[in-house]
């Protein structure tokens, strides 16, 4: 699980960073990255899992998985960046490694 820190909450945030974040493209994943976004240092993870993912059961069980593949990749980005993982439906076929992850967004940053 994230913690509680690492969480983006407020909806004006998913909106700057989907705006004018990077974008990475995986299987079943769509991943914007804002480096230097927040002051604080601390980097925050959202999670977009929309209604063509699933029923509620589906969405709930697809957002831990994304959740459990992001608390790995939190501690190596860049100081104060957020972070919106967007679930695609092709999701429920595919599986969430946290290595890749971290090596697409790594590459996307340019570490």
């Amino acid at each position: 699980m994230l913690a509680a820190q690492h969480r983006m909450r407020s909806s004006q945030d998913f909106l700057l960073v989907r705006r004018n974040g990077n974008k990475v493209v995986l299987p079943g994943l769509i991943i914007y990255i804002y480096c230097g976004f927040y002051p604080d240092g601390i980097c925050r993870v959202g999670l977009t899992v929309g209604k063509d993912c699933g029923n509620s059961v589906h969405r709930h069980r697809i957002s831990r998985h994304i959740r459990e593949a992001m608390r790995p990749v939190v501690e190596q980005l860049p100081a104060g960046s957020g972070v919106v993982v967007k679930a695609l439906p092709a999701i429920a076929n595919t599986r969430v490694d946290s290595n890749v992850v971290t090596s697409a967004l790594l590459a996307k940053v340019g570490l």
